[in-house]
């Protein structure tokens, strides 16, 4: 019931759902561990790929609570992994990074925690410009290895996809996007099919509309594209809103857009819809002071210089949070990302690094 469950789901059919639930409470009323926590996780996984977020929360919240009284590492790490994807597409960046590396730092996270959470860190890291994208990805393709399961090679196609989009190559998205949506056309899984299609529809790729596709993309590539930058703003994707207001609305959602992408800290996006507005003739396009100054080689924003001059005091966090009046909270996600901008792993290498190279003179 698990299984079919699942599969009905990812084909589009929601009586998936009581499938699932169904082996949930069998196997709860047996005392089935392994099979409660695959339930779980089963549930998380359809209801955040189908981006129903209040619901995956709730899977999320039981069955992480489940595996630890039960002692369930690997269905644990595995819940993590789709925590980790969630709080990405929603918009909590910093969230995600934090839930990734404590996946990625346990001693027990095997290949199949390991793939997902790599993907959603890599995409992360694209989206905010970061360094070390290319090596998460990559790891995450060679752990996949030959195995042909789509919500893998999938993933890292949309993940490349937009990689390449963002760099403004075309034949690099053509390369990453064909081979796995030719597979997914043989297939039924209107999600992924979904997003695979939107890629090419965006570079006119797209030589038919596929009518067995999922919301938005289908209201995207039919030509309705702010109907289809709507219903992304209803489903909590701040990106993907953003990203679709940039392509197909006029000046003023461009420039709707343009401020999500500053919120989120998306400095690639941001740079293309400048580069975009500014040949299109518009005039007073905010400059925005999270992108990347010009003066910081390694795209350290005005607050993680700051941060780093601190750090490179001997300050530790809970004096820097004092003397900027933030939190620690704040404070320790700064320097999580001036970890991944400089490429190191300690805050001892960043203050060497900063010391080297004066990467605090922003």
């Amino acid at each position: 019931m698990n299984t079919l469950g699942t599969t009905r789901l990812i084909a589009g059919d929601a009586s998936g759902w009581a499938d699932l639930d169904r082996s949930l409470q069998l196997a709860l009323a047996g005392g089935f561990q392994g099979l409660v926590a695959r339930a779980y996780t089963n549930l998380c996984a359809m209801a955040v790929s189908r981006r129903q977020y209040a619901q995956a929360s709730d899977y999320l919240r039981k069955g992480l609570q489940y595996c630890e009284r039960q002692d369930l590492d690997s269905w644990w790490l595995y819940l993590v992994a789709y925590s980790t994807r969630m709080k990405f597409e929603q918009g909590d960046w910093n969230g995600a990074s934090e839930d990734a590396e404590a996946v990625l730092r346990h001693p027990r996270a095997t290949p199949v925690t390991r793939i997902p959470t790599l993907r959603v860190l890599g995409h992360l890291r694209i989206r905010r410009g970061d360094p070390g994208a290319s090596a998460a990805l990559e790891e995450a393709r060679a752990l996949t290895g030959t195995m042909q399961e789509l919500q893998r090679i999938g993933t890292l196609a949309a993940a490349y996809a937009e990689a390449a989009w963002l760099a403004g190559d075309r034949d690099g998205l053509l390369r990453e996007v064909l081979p796995v949506y030719e597979l997914v056309c043989r297939r039924q899984d209107p999600r992924m099919k979904g997003e695979l299609a939107a890629w090419l529809w965006r570079v006119h790729a797209l030589d038919h509309h596929p009518t067995d596709i999922a919301e938005p993309y289908a209201m995207e590539v039919s030509g309705d594209g702010l109907g289809a930058a709507r219903r992304w703003k209803d489903l909590g994707c701040p990106y993907e809103h953003a990203t679709v207001l940039s392509l197909y609305g006029a000046e003023h959602e461009q420039r709707e857009a343009l401020s999500i992408f500053e919120h989120l800290g998306a400095a690639p996006a941001a740079q293309v819809l400048r580069k975009q507005m500014r040949a299109q003739g518009v005039r007073g396009i905010p400059r925005g002071s999270r992108i990347l100054t010009r003066s910081n080689p390694h795209g350290l924003t005005e607050r993680e210089a700051e941060i780093l001059t601190l750090l490179s005091e001997g300050l530790r966090n809970a004096v820097i949070a004092k003397r900027l009046y933030i939190s620690t909270k704040t404070v320790d996600n700064h320097v999580s990302a001036i970890l991944a901008k400089l490429g190191v792993t300690s805050r001892m290498g960043a203050v060497a690094m900063a010391r080297q190279q004066s990467v605090t003179q922003a």
